[in-house]
């Protein structure tokens, strides 16, 4: 059974999703825009591996509370941080922007970072859309006009279950009724459109250096979906070279979230890894 709790780090209210078991906990963190209830198949398996495991809503997602204005990316460190202070020694797992927060926690705490898996990495890529947000400005009152673009609200949920369906989830898997309602929640409005793809930006801008110099020395697993529309294998591939002895698994038939299309094959990982006990 998957546990719902509030708990507070670096001062930010979040949402915990656990479940109970043995070893070291697994920590999960999730996507851009997306919430800890990506993880719940996961722990479900987690769960059934008997392994203790927790997801959590980040700053500004889910049921989080906000970010502060700013640069984002030294609060998702902080908060990831608090979050390990909190848990102890733990197996660090993320998905896209989690992923990259798990990265960097990897780097910098290895007192309690005891192994990882990183799932579909966005910040190695260098393809054409990842150029684009990094290096091509916006004028900030092309978001002021983008949030009152007058589109009517069944195109946007069309617009939303589309893309999660073409994106989120490898070609022919079936998309969780569940996920594609908590996207509705999330992408509700045209504002809520713009101000994602404002943030997406600049979070993209933040890490435009990739994980350069990154040093991580636990046992590293780096994951991505063959099928991910977002971010090219090559991403991972990088990663999995920056990384002395990590091992680098393509999912045939994932797309950007494999936790979604194959929680399967994401809990077998988790649960192999070596130096998580």
């Amino acid at each position: 059974m998957i546990a719902e709790s509030r708990a507070t780090y670096n001062g930010v209210g979040t949402r915990v999703l656990s479940v109970s078991g043995c070893g070291t906990p697994v920590i999960l963190l999730h996507g851009y825009a997306d919430s800890a209830d990506t993880w719940r198949a996961v722990l479900a398996r987690l769960a059934a591996a008997g392994r203790r495991a927790l997801a959590v809503d980040l700053p500004g997602f889910g049921r989080a509370g906000r970010r502060r204005s700013g640069p984002m990316l030294p609060q998702f460190d902080s908060f990831a941080d608090a979050l390990l202070d909190d848990t102890g020694p733990a197996v660090l797992v993320g998905n896209s922007l989690g992923a990259a927060t798990a990265v960097r926690a990897a780097d910098r705490r290895p007192d309690v970072v005891r192994a990882l898996v990183a799932l579909d990495d966005p910040i190695n890529a260098r393809h054409w859309l990842a150029r684009a947000a990094r290096y091509r400005e916006v004028p900030t009152g092309f978001w002021r006009t983008a949030a009152r673009l007058p589109i009517p609200a069944v195109t946007l949920r069309w617009a939303t279950e589309r893309g999660v369906r073409r994106v989120l989830y490898g070609p022919g898997a079936p998309a969780d009724p569940d996920v594609l309602a908590r996207w509705n929640r999330t992408v509700a409005s045209q504002a809520a459109v713009a101000n994602l793809g404002r943030y997406a930006l600049q979070y993209a801008r933040e890490t435009a250096a990739g994980h350069c110099g990154v040093r991580v020395s636990c046992p590293t697993v780096v994951v991505h979906g063959a099928r991910d529309r977002i971010i090219p294998v090559d991403a991972s591939r990088v990663l999995h070279q920056q990384i002395p002895g990590s091992e680098l698994v393509v999912l045939p038939g994932s797309g950007h979230c494999p936790q979604l299309d194959d929680p399967d094959a994401v809990a077998r990982l988790i649960v192999a890894l070596k130096g998580d006990t």
